[in-house]
C-alpha cells in the first residue's frame, strides 16, 4: 500500500510512498474522513516526501473534494497540511486552496517539521 496512517492524540499523519494513483488518494481520503476519531481531530497530515510519483486523475480530485466537503461537516476544525516538494501537487492544491475548493484550512509545506510547528503537533522521537 503506498501509504500509512499513523492516528495520534490529536490528528493523523498521512505517510505516501512509491505511485500513488488517484485511487489510492481517494482510499486515504476515506479512511480518514471515516475513522472514529475524525470527530475530533485537529490536524490531518499528507507527507508526500517519499512518493516517487503521483497520478491523480481530475475524477479522482473530484471525489477527494466532494469527501472533504462532506467530512467538513463532522468536523470543521481540521486543519490540512501538504508536505510535498512536486510541483504539480503544490500547484493542484494551490488552484484548489484559490478556488475556494477547499473548505478545511489548507497550506503546503515542504519540511515535515515546517508543518508540525503551523498545526501545533509534538513529535517525540523514539529509538
Amino acid at each position: 500500500m503506498p501509504y500509512s496512517l499513523q492516528w495520534e492524540p490529536h490528528g493523523v499523519y498521512k505517510k505516501f510512498s512509491g505511485l500513488v494513483t488517484g485511487a489510492e488518494l481517494v482510499r486515504s481520503v476515506n479512511e480518514v474522513a471515516n475513522h472514529i476519531q475524525f470527530a475530533g481531530a485537529r490536524y490531518e497530515i499528507s507527507d508526500y516526501l517519499g512518493a516517487d510519483a503521483t497520478d491523480f486523475s481530475q475524477d479522482a480530485l473530484n471525489e477527494v473534494r466532494a469527501v472533504r466537503i462532506g467530512s467538513f461537516s463532522r468536523n470543521p476544525r481540521v486543519r490540512v497540511a501538504i508536505v510535498t516538494l512536486d510541483e504539480g501537487i503544490q500547484q493542484r492544491i494551490y488552484s484548489t486552496i484559490a478556488a475556494r475548493l477547499t473548505m478545511h484550512q489548507t497550506k503546503i509545506f515542504s519540511a515535515v517539521a515546517d508543518a508540525n510547528a503551523w498545526l501545533g503537533r509534538e513529535v517525540t522521537e523514539t529509538v
